[in-house]
């Protein structure tokens, strides 16, 4: 599933199987503002969780995740003040009994806004 964020963050979710083992990774993509001539500062922090979610009645259940650090990442300045990159995430595995599929929740905490970190879900992969 790809979706997006503030028109500038996209967050593509993919999941494949092997057999009994489900494999699930995130690719980041930010088309972030630009700060011509400073260093501008936009966040204060900025994780993804992806998740490896297996399919049942009622409440699907997160069977593993990972939480893997972006702040760094997307805080890079790249020509003119763009602040413009991607990142793939290393892929997570679990043993899934039945259908499962990849989920994210993408975690930012803009910078000196005094709310500290907002999540923002990003479920959907298709079932394998």
């Amino acid at each position: 599933m790809i979706a997006h964020l503030d028109t500038w963050v996209t967050v593509r979710v993919c999941a494949a199987r092997s057999g009994p083992t489900a494999h699930a990774y995130a690719d980041v993509r930010w088309d972030g503002p630009a700060f011509y001539g400073t260093a501008a500062v936009i966040l204060d922090g900025a994780r993804i969780r992806v998740q490896i979610m297996q399919s049942g009645d009622g409440t699907d259940l997160v069977v593993t995740e990972r939480d893997i650090s972006l702040g760094d990442r997307m805080e890079r300045v790249m020509s003119k003040g763009d602040h413009d990159g991607h990142f793939r995430t290393p892929v997570i595995s679990h043993r899934a009994v039945g259908s499962a599929y990849g989920g994210g929740v993408l975690f930012l905490d803009w910078h000196k806004d005094g709310h500290g970190y907002r999540a923002h879900d990003f479920k959907g992969s298709s079932m394998v």
